[in-house]
């Protein structure tokens, strides 16, 4: 593994691309709080009707969308931690996604359905939110969004599979608990396919190295 992160490091492109994806990162990370807070808390929104979350009886899953959304990421880094170009790939497209939400947030704002039952997420809670209840991280969803970036790039067949099942599921069960809108969730699906795909067309282009 160290060699392979060794090698990369002297490819210049490489270097360059991963160490403004991380910059991004840290930025992203820095701002959150008070872009939710200070900025998106105030601002009204709209409340939209969706008759898919009409189908369901709210009921509070945020354990399970909790254990889903954390072992699915921890499971992709143990696969892939040595290999630099799926690294490079996801950290590019998680940073550009996430920056590409707090955009659409801003833009499109929306007030949470009508029944929502708050999401317990206590990393969020504290690294974003900063407090333990907030409901107006709407469009579009960031759980789903990740999980599917970690989909379309993830290349073992197992692996890749049970993430997406894992996607699907998660899904549903914001739904259930009124957490997200349908739109929420169709939109992170588009924009990370989007994105994905973006980068993965310029790195190919970029950093030819096919050692990485």
């Amino acid at each position: 593994m160290r060699l392979q992160w060794r090698e990369a490091f002297q490819n210049r492109r490489f270097l360059f691309s991963f160490l403004i994806s991380l910059a991004g990162l840290l930025i992203f990370a820095g701002y959150l709080s008070y872009f939710f807070n200070f900025i998106l808390l105030p601002k009204p929104g709209t409340q939209l009707s969706d008759p898919v979350l009409n189908m369901f009886s709210p009921k509070d899953w945020s354990i399970e969308i909790f254990v889903l959304i954390y072992l699915c990421p921890i499971l992709f880094l143990t696969s892939n931690i040595s290999k630099p170009k799926i690294i490079l790939l996801l950290l590019q497209s998680y940073v550009v996604v996430n920056f590409m939400r707090i955009a659409s947030l801003y833009l499109f704002t929306l007030e949470a359905p009508n029944g929502i039952i708050p999401l317990t997420d206590p990393f969020l809670a504290v690294f974003a939110y900063g407090q333990s209840v907030y409901v107006k991280d709407l469009f579009f969803s960031g759980h789903i969004s990740t999980l599917f970036i970690l989909f379309l790039i993830e290349e073992k067949r197992l692996l890749k599979w049970f993430i997406f099942g894992a996607t699907l599921i998660v899904g549903i069960l914001l739904a259930w608990q009124r957490v997200h809108y349908t739109i929420d969730m169709a939109g992170a699906v588009l924009f990370s396919y989007l994105v994905v795909q973006f980068f993965r067309t310029i790195n190919k282009r970029l950093i030819t190295d096919k050692s990485l």
